[in-house]
């Protein structure tokens, strides 16, 4: 970080942080957290609202980020022992674009 920034965000609170990603279909998003009024960090996302109707429709969209877990088979067997299932991380790409 330099000086610069350090002494813009000196006298600020800072809500939270974004990165620019990029999913394996090429889609540019950022990923990131805010900190709730109790301290409590949120992991988030935010793309660009693709359905844009109007001028009063916002531009982007923040949802709260949840892990992608991978399906459990439909039929199981009753007897038969489940396996845990191991949730996976998603597979993105940091970007320098600017998306903004």
């Amino acid at each position: 970080m330099n000086n610069t920034t350090q002494n813009t965000n000196k006298n600020q609170n800072e809500l939270g942080a974004l990165w620019k990603k990029k999913s394996k279909t090429g889609m540019s998003f950022l990923s990131g957290y805010i900190n709730d009024h109790d301290g409590q960090r949120i992991d988030v996302v935010v793309f660009a609202n693709s359905k844009k109707t109007n001028e009063k429709a916002p531009d982007y969209r923040l949802y709260v980020s949840k892990p992608l877990e991978n399906k459990t088979p439909v039929s199981t067997p009753t007897n038969a022992p489940v396996k845990a299932v191991q949730k996976s991380k998603p597979v993105v790409q940091e970007v320098e674009d600017d998306i903004l």
